[in-house]
């Protein structure tokens, strides 16, 4: 269970970022990826090959995997959780990609440069339902996907087929689809950052709470369609004339994420299990930087995808 949102700065600094929610340790730290690195899938007998250099989070497990990243041309992706909704073909299909769901975003960041590419380029991919080696499961994902211009989109795959959606609002979470998501937040269109002014009933007038007043009702659980929510009102209305730079930008996304950050023990799964915020990632898409901040550490941990650093041609493990 994840929470994703893109942000802009008032100079036009592009981030995407994420909270990774998740009950099993995954464990995953920040992996340089080199141009034209071999990726074997998941799926037998299918490899593909990079064209860029990327930066993510990710876990070798006799290959890399990864859950989130951003390449040398400011192309990002992020997979989220899609339980009970991700569905994915049965089998390989001839003349195109096939892979698992979990390589989609090493393929992504190693072959795109824009949401635009993407949008051509996604049908040569087939996801195959194949079980992760790490998690024993076909990992069910949807994606967010954004560039440095600002363009996001969600790819999703179910029994309706593969649709991607342009994401108007800058958010992602998990199940529901994205366009019932969409369709919930027209529910909420009393929520405002200013206090709700008097209102009459019969001979009384009311008063206000005061400021905050304006937000009553805006939702504070973890489930998925409340964060939802929750980061669509808070990403609209945190862009203030002060966040114009690459600090204010950063610390902005880190207080909209904080509010759906979920600490250990307040959300137990079925199993038993705390389900709970592993890292925040913030990826600036302009300036090519990844900024990491573990559960452990509130410190931020920032990683460059440097000229320097394109140049290596070995894996490289931070």
């Amino acid at each position: 269970m994840c929470t994703a949102i893109t942000f802009c700065t008032k100079n036009d600094i592009h981030f995407l970022a994420r909270t990774m929610d998740f009950s099993f340790e995954l464990n995953g730290r920040p992996i340089y990826i080199p141009r034209n690195h071999e990726f074997k899938s998941l799926v037998p007998e299918t490899s593909f090959m990079t064209k860029y250099g990327f930066i993510g989070v990710g876990k070798n497990i006799n290959g890399y995997i990864f859950a989130d990243g951003f390449n040398e041309e400011g192309f990002s992706i992020a997979s989220l959780y899609f339980e009970k909704n991700a569905q994915y073909s049965k089998n390989s299909q001839p003349g195109r990609l096939n892979i698992s769901s979990t390589d989609m975003v090493s393929w992504a960041l190693g072959n795109i440069k824009s949401v635009a590419e993407f949008e051509e380029r996604y049908s040569e991919v087939n996801v195959v339902d194949t079980i992760n080696p790490f998690l024993q499961v076909n990992v069910p994902l949807h994606w967010i996907i954004a560039d440095k211009t600002g363009d996001t989109a969600v790819l999703e795959i179910t029994k309706n087929g593969v649709k991607l959606y342009h994401n108007r609002v800058g958010v992602m979470t998990n199940s529901p689809s994205f366009p019932w998501h969409m369709e919930n937040l027209n529910h909420y269109t009393n929520l405002q950052p200013t206090e709700f002014e008097e209102k009459q009933y019969g001979d009384y007038a009311t008063i206000s709470d005061g400021p905050g007043s304006g937000a009553l009702g805006l939702p504070g659980d973890y489930t998925s369609t409340s964060r939802f929510v929750r980061t669509s009102f808070l990403r609209q209305y945190a862009k203030q004339d002060n966040v114009e730079d690459l600090k204010t930008g950063v610390t902005a996304v880190l207080h909209i994420l904080n509010s759906v950050d979920i600490p250990k023990g307040v959300k137990i799964t079925k199993k038993g299990f705390a389900d709970y915020t592993q890292y925040k990632g913030i990826m600036d898409l302009n300036g090519l930087s990844y900024y990491l901040m573990a559960y452990d550490d509130t410190n931020l941990t920032q990683i460059d995808l440097t000229d320097e650093l394109l140049k290596k041609i070995e894996v490289k493990s931070y």
